[in-house]
């Protein structure tokens, strides 16, 4: 049966929508709640915590001066996964002059609550009321939602469109193919909504919309990294792989490119064991509850509510696939949607008590949003160790020094020094030297070095670089100064390059 709804303009969606008023107020507060309380958690620590967000700052911060797309003045690169969230960072700098911090948490804050009021909105139009109110409170005060969102990183604009997309899909077809290229935008990975659409939507001229839209967000972004690093992906994904394969899998990339299709399909089934193992871990380990609940819930929601779930799950296959390299923040944006699901099935299994168990639910949560902000601020003061060692080589090395480093965000944000990545992110000429992950060559690193014109490697104290160059060459490096973090938060080394 076609639904006609989907036959109307957008406008005509919202105008129909809007005349339950009750619906579009609950999913303001929650999304103002959400933004608030992200807001408390940003402003109880200075800082990120994630070192890979300062990438994205460094970006920003040379796209709004005038420098373009680059991380090294005046070399363009494709050093980002999320190109739309470098772009948001810039606009808002340029208009603004603020703090690239203090933009990227609040930016970050306010897609948070805009996702928790577009994922209110479309359960309770499910005829959910209660259960999207709920869900929308719960997710507001999840710790774990809510440290991503304000991490510097893309996490919360992804969350907002994917959302927008997911509530558009029986509503409005241009809205969601609209908001489907633009997800691209911000994660590769978001390809994966376009199946999904289409199962939805059967229609030629969906097929058309969302393949038109894609494309035109796609393409100029495909060229630009085509024209600076020879790929028409970013270079992001190979640098990881070469890095972090042989510690996570003890398997390099060409041995992982070279997998016939039997063993890749069990190095697969491995990834997607890394992938559930991810909610037995710290903040993640509360949402194993919901997990357990969404059989019990999927067939008293209908798909748009549904649909994440069917995206969580082609994520999951895609990147043990293709990037088994698996963190939460890829996958969190979806997360918030499997608790209305849990939400509807204890709705369904404890009908007389579900008020007293929503009530208990809900006090839950605020306890473990009190307990996690001090853990927030701990965890933000770790990470600032890589600050002042960025603040320390801006004061105390030349303007025109050239460092050498992975992970290069903190650092390189900090100190203002041109960088040469060891990680492989930013450009490919390291990537012979690191093929084999942290057995490189020690004689093939330091002659990359000095080929680079590095003037100092930084690195932990005895780290995976400096430590396995000095053992191999002990007069390749000169430790020049170790500035060192909180008990417990480690140190770094600089380390001076012997020509």
């Amino acid at each position: 049966m076609i639904d006609h709804r989907s036959q109307r303009p957008f406008a005509n969606v919202i105008l129909n929508e809007a005349r339950n008023p009750s619906s579009i107020a609950w999913s303001l507060i929650l999304g103002v709640l959400g933004t608030t309380i992200a807001l408390i958690f940003a402003h109880a620590a200075a800082g990120l915590i994630d070192d890979d967000a300062y990438i994205f700052l460094r970006y920003a911060e040379h796209l709004a001066n005038g420098d373009g797309l680059a991380f090294n003045v005046g070399e363009p690169s494709a050093g980002v996964t999320s190109v739309l969230w470098v772009g948001v960072l810039a606009g808002v700098r340029w208009l603004t002059d603020a703090d690239l911090i203090v933009i990227a948490q609040t930016v970050g804050a306010v897609c948070f609550g805009g996702a928790l009021a577009i994922m209110t909105w479309t359960v309770e139009a499910d005829g959910q009321a209660p259960v999207a109110r709920v869900a929308g409170v719960v997710a507001a005060l999840s710790p774990v939602f809510i440290c991503q969102a304000i991490s510097g990183m893309e996490v919360a604009l992804n969350m907002l469109l994917v959302a927008a997309a997911i509530a558009a899909i029986s509503r409005a077809g241009l809205l969601a193919s609209v908001t489907t290229g633009l997800a691209y935008l911000t994660r590769p990975d978001n390809l994966v909504l376009a199946p999904v659409l289409l199962a939805l939507r059967p229609r030629r001229r969906a097929l058309a919309t969302i393949g038109a839209c894609v494309i035109v967000c796609a393409l100029p972004w495909a060229l630009y990294c085509h024209h600076v690093s020879g790929s028409f992906l970013p270079p992001t994904r190979i640098g990881k792989l070469l890095v972090f394969l042989p510690g996570w899998y003890g398997i390099t990339l060409a041995e992982f490119s070279a997998l016939p299709i039997v063993a890749r399909l069990a190095f697969t089934l491995r990834a997607l064991e890394r992938v559930a193992l991810l909610f037995t871990e710290g903040q993640a380990r509360v949402l194993v509850p919901w997990l357990l609940l969404l059989p019990f819930g999927l067939a008293h929601v209908k798909r748009a509510v549904r649909a994440p779930l069917v995206l969580l799950v082609l994520s999951a296959i895609a990147y043990a696939l293709f990037f088994p390299l698996v963190k939460l923040r890829y996958f969190v944006h979806l997360l918030p949607w499997l608790i209305p699901i849990a939400l509807a099935a204890i709705t369904r299994l404890t009908q007389r008590s579900r008020r007293v168990l929503f009530v208990l639910i809900l006090f839950a949560q605020v306890a473990l949003c009190w307990r996690a902000l001090p853990r927030y601020r701990d965890w933000v003061t770790c990470e600032g160790t890589k600050t002042r060692a960025g603040k320390w080589l801006a004061e105390h090395t030349a303007p025109d020094a050239r460092l050498a480093l992975e992970p290069i965000g903190a650092i390189g944000y900090y100190s203002h020094r041109y960088i040469v990545d060891l990680g492989g992110l930013i450009s490919a000429d390291v990537w012979p030297v690191i093929r084999n992950g942290p057995d490189f060559d020690p004689n093939e690193l330091l002659a990359y070095l000095r080929m680079r014109h590095a003037d100092y490697l930084i690195d932990a104290v005895d780290g995976p670089w400096a430590g396995r160059l000095l053992r191999a060459l002990p007069d390749a490096l000169h430790l020049e100064a170790t500035i060192r973090g909180l008990e417990g938060c480690g140190a770094v080394g600089v380390y001076a390059v012997q020509r």
